[in-house]
């Protein structure tokens, strides 16, 4: 008895995933409108790549399609990761706080793509944020790191606390008050 193509189009397609390094994740398909598709994901090095394709004559070649456009990219473009989701901006002010001050760090890495022997540009940053008023937890969006190379924006990156931030009590803000007289008399 002969397998049904759907089974033949699985193992095909799991070759793909159990032979190229770095695939994660695929959907096939096929119309007789669309012939044979493939949307796969493949990760390396920090990198990740979707690669697409429709109309192919038959699943081998669609396979082979999608090898030859990771290959490619993989080979011509890498990522150059400029800040981590750790890296501290800075420290800013928290209006009614029970700390006066909180690191500020990127929500996820800051990343640049690039295509491998470009000369790399000078890359800036810019931090825009929002008022910080308690209370504040980490993983809030407190504003956005603006990224740009040679004057031109190139990513746009979520800020957030490196950790949580409770609104003062009325003493806690008495006690920064007093202190704070005290300090900027000494220093004056």
């Amino acid at each position: 008895m002969k397998a049904p193509k759907t089974l033949h189009e699985n193992s095909d397609t799991t070759k793909l995933v159990r032979f190229y390094d770095g695939v994660d994740g695929l959907k096939t398909g096929y119309t007789k409108d669309a012939g044979y598709c493939l949307t796969a994901t493949a990760k390396k090095d920090g990198m990740r790549i979707i690669a697409v394709v429709m109309g192919e004559p038959d699943s081998k070649t669609r396979n082979k399609e999608v090898s030859e456009m990771l290959d490619y990219s993989f080979a011509q473009y890498k990522v150059e990761n400029l800040l981590n989701n750790k890296s501290s901006l800075g420290k800013y002010e928290v209006d009614k706080g029970n700390q006066k001050y909180v690191n500020i760090i990127p929500k996820s890495d800051a990343t640049i793509l690039r295509k491998k022997g470009e000369k790399t540009g000078s890359a800036t940053y810019e931090v825009k944020l929002k008022d910080l008023k308690a209370p504040i937890k980490k993983g809030d969006v407190v504003g956005q790191l603006k990224i740009k190379e040679n004057g031109k924006l190139v990513r746009t990156v979520d800020l957030t606390t490196s950790q949580d931030v409770k609104k003062a009590n009325i003493g806690e803000l008495y006690l920064r008050y007093m202190k704070d007289i005290f300090t900027a008399d000494v220093t004056a």
